[in-house]
């Protein structure tokens, strides 16, 4: 008798914080959208797109925040690996 074995991938029980916060925001951000779009040019418009800047500013700094600390860990891996090698002697002689 051959039994099969079927392989499932695995699911994580925790999501990370990011996940969990990112429908909500997701959608708060989506209803400051559509409340300045329909506002008339004024300063209740202005004060909406300028919310709408802060939220987009903290997101951009988040990406280049998470993209720095890969940056980091490579060049630390390429300085190690010359180092390590003799290479880093060698350029500084």
């Amino acid at each position: 008798m051959q039994t099969q074995t079927t392989s499932q991938p695995q699911t994580r029980t925790t999501e990370p914080l990011f996940s969990a916060l990112a429908a909500p925001l997701q959608a708060k951000v989506g209803e400051l959208m559509e409340r300045a779009v329909a506002a008339a040019p004024g300063a209740e418009r202005s004060r909406l797109l300028r919310w709408l800047l802060v939220a987009a500013a903290l997101f951009l700094l988040w990406r280049v925040g998470r993209g720095m600390r890969k940056l980091f860990w490579s060049l630390f891996g390429i300085g190690m690996a010359l180092w390590w090698s003799g290479v880093a002697w060698w350029l500084h002689r």
